[in-house]
């Protein structure tokens, strides 16, 4: 890694100064909670799948260099500092690029949105843009009740779809009751189950939304057939269906999207709404998408272009940078090698669930994106720690704590991803040892 071009903004202060700063003026029970985890460390030097931290766990100790296994949720689908993203950025900056004026147009945001045509399902042709995707989200849930004159929304029990309005609705109560936000309209149901979808799809529904794979939840896998049934039912109440890739989404699973063949190879099935977030940024540059079929327009537009804004939502930069990604994400070699990738890492799980079946429960996912389930939240928790602590960085899933989940980067490669397993292994190992 080159330091050199890096001292001015990584390191300035101490790994503990920064850490004061942080309680101090930022938020002071997240460092506590960390700390409480023995992992109060701040990231420092990043590069392709690797980060490191500025200081060790302790005073004295050498940084972690961590495999970034958890991407943020799939912000780093190409890694950190992917050579050609950030000469996007450079040769745009160059030019006078900058974020734009939302309420004039734009040739970056048509440039992206007429790409975003060619790659989407079916006939959805429509963008609107974002900055994150709980935004998106929002965006979507808003149109649909613009389109069908309905309030009521079905979602999944343990998904989630951001912190903001209508998405924060969506989501488990454990976000949503500290802030008095339960609204009646809004009901959860359990992911995966076609007959309680269908008792719930009513006449008081505008939309269903749900994550083609669930991470939060648990990277939870449908039943074949089970989104086919979900469409269905939404056409046959005049619901409409928003699908969520913010993070199964953009060749994770081995194909551009989870809906279209990626969840099931001959399963593809064409939403009316798909709302994509965090890869979208390359890492470099936030922006969200909520994309959709042309005659949620007609309901949404109708009387005023400007009744929907996002100030830096499809920022001219921001746009450039997600063009550059979605023409390398949409290559078949690059989908090609996330699958070759995705099988190699899927073995590999597998065999460590086979040598540690007293710990390790089941093992699920497609492509690049994976879930171990523990048999307790205790021994999850455990592993995740001892895990990091030897040099793979990961997290659990928030509402379905016994899951630990795995999403690489999308250019990791095969011996990359033997050093990620071989540390997985010998965290869960010394775990087995501790408990003995």
């Amino acid at each position: 890694m080159n330091n050199k071009s890096r001292k001015k903004f990584i390191g300035a202060l101490s790994q503990k100064e920064l850490l004061k700063l942080y309680s101090k003026h930022v938020n002071g029970p997240k460092v506590r909670f960390f700390k409480s985890l023995g992992f109060g460390v701040i990231p420092g030097e990043r590069e392709g799948v690797i980060l490191r931290t500025l200081e060790g766990l302790r005073p004295g100790e050498p940084p972690l260099e961590l495999y970034n296994c958890r991407t943020s949720g799939g912000v780093y689908n190409l890694g950190h500092g992917n050579p050609r993203i950030v000469q996007i950025l450079k040769d745009a900056l160059d030019e006078g690029l900058d974020i734009g004026d939302h309420i004039l147009l734009s040739e970056q945001r048509a440039l992206l949105g007429k790409k975003l045509a060619e790659l989407m399902p079916g006939d959805i042709s429509k963008t609107t843009f974002g900055v994150a995707g709980g935004e998106a989200i929002d965006c979507a849930i808003k149109f649909s009740r613009a389109y069908t004159k309905r309030k009521g929304c079905i979602s999944a029990i343990g998904g989630y779809h951001g912190h903001t309005g209508f998405a924060l609705a969506t989501g488990d109560p454990l976000f949503r009751d500290n802030f008095i936000w339960n609204l009646p309209e809004f009901k959860q149901i359990p992911f995966g189950d076609i007959d309680v979808m269908r008792k719930a799809v009513t006449d008081d529904i505008a939309c269903v939304l749900l994550e083609t794979i669930p991470a939060t939840g648990g990277i939870l896998i449908a039943p074949e057939g089970y989104f086919a049934e979900v469409r269905e039912i939404c056409d046959e109440k005049g619901t409409t269906l928003i699908i969520d890739e913010v993070q199964a989404g953009l060749g994770r699973t081995g194909e551009l999207w989870a809906i279209y063949g990626g969840l099931y190879p001959n399963e593809k099935v064409v939403p009316d709404f798909m709302v994509l977030g965090k890869g979208m940024t390359s890492g470099i540059y936030p922006l969200s998408v909520c994309s959709y079929k042309p005659f949620i327009e007609k309901a949404v537009y109708k009387d005023d272009p400007f009744i929907h804004i996002s100030t830096t939502g499809g920022s001219d930069i921001g746009c450039v940078i997600a063009l550059e990604m979605l023409n390398i994400q949409s290559d078949p070699k690059f989908l090609d090698h996330v699958k070759e990738m995705g099988k190699i890492f899927q073995k590999g799980l597998e065999d460590i669930r086979g040598e540690f079946p007293e710990l390790i429960k089941e093992v699920r996912g497609r492509g690049l994106m994976w879930g171990v389930e523990f048999h307790n939240e205790v021994d999850s928790q455990l592993a995740m720690l001892s895990i990091i602590k030897e040099g793979v960085l990961l997290d659990y899933c928030d509402n379905k704590k016994d899951t630990l989940k795995l999403l690489p980067p999308l250019v990791v490669q095969k011996h990359e991803i033997d050093k990620i397993l071989e540390k997985i292994r010998i965290g869960i190992d010394k775990l087995k040892n501790i408990k003995k």
